[in-house]
């Protein structure tokens, strides 16, 4: 039909090959050292852009600022996304952002939207996201419930999809890309409160990175149970090696502990590095991250460890001297790694942020220390013995949670990608049974602080009223405490809450282990609530 000519961008789908095609806005085929389109017509051929001039990271240092909105300006010309790109930016982007993760909300991602398309689109259907839910997991159940989802985030969510599948098939693709994109897709079921969808994400960005060998430091405190080999360090993947192993990869390694409480089996797909004691007691930490990868790498370890005690126990297999060897092994681990925290943060000025990160890594070591210490006992009383750590927990939290406005009104959702606060302090409610403790434990849940991850306060406060109230049926006529027949082994949230925001949570009380159903499955009371 006359007047209606078929265009094409130019230069549009010519995003790999040689310089020369490049140029030229042809199809290379990409042959090596020099591309037979070239060669076959009598020209020059320049070669190919090295891996670093085809994509690259730029770390922007906190004396350039200005440059955060020059990228955001630069991407304006991608068009209707960029008020959600703007919103990110401003709103949501300081929310998700913490002491642990700031480079790559703030930085990473948005560099990285300019030049992947994969990347662009996700962050577009994030910062969407985080303009139109609360943060509450009783909204965001409701929206995910009602059948409708906007034509944006569908298109974006989509798009990001699309554009990572033909990505990962071009010549120039680095794991990078699809590691970042895995971490948005993983933030936005989170916020969606799909906990099953956020979990398949993570699942596939931990089996990216198990396909490479991480590049651990010689003197690290952890060792990698797979293999002690290191891939070679080359002038092609030295920057991919940075970007990987020192920005996503420890975000990988921090959701490991979420996505394991909530009986992911992380260790599957994802060898967890193992404690060295020795070099634990000769660490000297000379920064806050530092003492944040080596915390976090020891949690996880604690945590499968914790696990794993926990399954032989509901099986009713016995626990051998080994598991107590390895129990006291990590407890010695543990002890180390908080020495050497206290040696730092007594010979360092430490600014009030990096206070907050330190108590926010404080209330986690003793959270996962008395855990630890206790995971083999059946009994509940042995956690009486850590009134003084759960105490410690409480006043880390606090201080925490004060150097946060949680009355402030914002526009972003009430969220944030990372646990923080909220398992430690509803461990210390459901598992210290002193009275006054564990109701503290509830009016610092009470305060109602952001969503973190899957982790609700407003679920948490519920459950554990219900579990002071069963314990608390029948105390102990000296301590006031709950007497062992009264107290739970365990109380799980399920992570499936409703429309209306009803949710099923299962206790375990003491005096019912090893009883078993019909079907061999274990005796457990549930109940539902409705936040």
């Amino acid at each position: 039909m006359l007047g209606h000519q078929r265009t094409r961008r130019s230069g549009a789908k010519v995003k790999t090959g040689c310089k020369t095609c490049k140029i030229r806005r042809v199809k290379c085929d990409e042959l090596r050292p020099h591309c037979r389109r070239c060669t076959s017509t009598g020209r020059q051929c320049d070669g190919y852009p090295s891996p670093k001039e085809e994509f690259q990271i730029q770390t922007w240092g906190s004396s350039q600022p200005c440059r955060l909105q020059s990228a955001i300006s630069m991407l304006s010309g991608f068009g209707s996304g960029i008020r959600y790109l703007e919103f990110y930016h401003h709103c949501a982007r300081p929310v998700l952002s913490s002491s642990f993760d700031r480079e790559f909300w703030s930085r990473i991602t948005l560099q990285m939207a300019y030049s992947e398309p994969a990347v662009r689109h996700a962050l577009i259907a994030l910062g969407y996201l985080h303009s139109t839910e609360t943060g509450r997991m009783k909204d965001a159940r409701a929206k995910s419930a009602s059948l409708y989802e906007s034509k944006t985030l569908l298109y974006h969510y989509n798009k990001s999809v699309r554009s990572l599948v033909d990505r990962i098939d071009e010549a120039s693709y680095k794991p990078e890309i699809a590691l970042v994109t895995c971490l948005l897709f993983v933030c936005m079921e989170y916020l969606r409160g799909n906990y099953h969808a956020a979990f398949t994400h993570l699942t596939g960005g931990f089996k990216i990175l198990s396909g490479r060998t991480a590049d651990i430091r010689q003197d690290s405190p952890f060792s990698s149970p797979s293999s002690t080999s290191e891939a070679p360090i080359t002038g092609s993947n030295l920057y991919q090696s940075n970007l990987i192993d020192e920005e996503l990869r420890p975000i990988f390694v921090r959701a490991m502990a979420s996505a394991m409480m909530y009986g992911v089996n992380v260790d599957s797909t994802f060898g967890i590095p193992e404690p060295s004691l020795e070099v634990l007691r000769s660490l000297r930490l000379a920064s806050i991250r530092e003492a944040q990868l080596s915390a976090h790498e020891l949690r996880n370890q604690s945590i499968l460890m914790v696990r794993d005690l926990s399954r032989k126990i509901l099986r009713e297999e016995a626990i051998l001297p080994e598991d107590l060897t390895n129990q006291a092994y990590m407890i010695q681990c543990q002890r180390a790694w908080h020495e050497a925290l206290d040696n730092f943060t007594r010979t360092r000025q430490l600014s009030d942020a990096d206070q907050v990160a330190v108590s926010e890594l404080m209330t986690h070591y003793h959270a996962v220390h008395i855990w630890t210490a206790c995971a083999a006992d059946i009994s509940q009383m042995p956690f009486d013995k850590h009134l003084e750590g759960f105490q410690s927990i409480l006043r880390h939290a606090e201080l925490a949670l004060n150097s946060a406005d949680l009355n402030i009104t914002q526009s972003a959702a009430r969220f944030t990608f990372e646990i923080s606060l909220i398992p430690a302090v509803y461990f210390v409610g459901t598992r210290c049974r002193c009275p006054t403790t564990r109701r503290k434990a509830v009016a610092l849940l009470a305060r109602n602080p952001p969503r973190e991850g899957m982790w609700d306060a407003e679920q948490h406060v519920i459950v554990t009223n219900r579990v002071i109230e069963m314990e608390e049926e029948e105390l102990d006529p000296v301590t006031g405490w709950p007497v062992e027949q009264t107290r739970l082994w365990s109380s799980v949230i399920e992570a499936n809450m409703d429309s209306k925001g009803g949710f099923w949570a299962h206790f375990l009380p003491s005096r019912w282990m090893h009883e078993k159903h019909p079907d061999g499955s274990q005796k457990l009371l549930q109940e539902f609530f409705v936040v």
